[in-house]
């Protein structure tokens, strides 16, 4: 499964969403069932695109209700200028070289 996350950044706040990024994609890489997380800073913008790759919704949804989760959840209340967008696929069979 494919997650698509969409942030649009505060600058004044710019710091303290890349250290709680930084937490949160340790956290989320070393989960059972997380094949890979891929960042890419939009060139020019607080815009950051997140791209997390699961072995399946049930796995996703679990990571959903972990603590360090729910903590990147809320702290990016304060720290976006708009809300999250998410977006998710189903992405078939499995492919080498996807091993978390």
């Amino acid at each position: 499964m494919l997650v698509q996350r969409q942030m649009s950044v505060i600058e004044e706040d710019l710091e303290e969403f890349q250290l709680a990024l930084k937490h949160y994609v340790e956290s989320a890489s070393s989960q059972s069932g997380c094949l890979r997380i891929s960042i890419q800073k939009l060139s020019n913008e607080a815009r950051y695109m997140i791209y997390e790759f699961w072995e399946n919704s049930s796995v996703w949804n679990s990571h959903l209700q972990t603590n360090y989760s729910k903590t990147f959840q809320r702290s990016n209340v304060d720290f976006l200028e708009t809300p999250e967008l998410t977006s998710t696929m189903l992405v078939p069979g499995n492919y080498p070289g996807f091993t978390g």
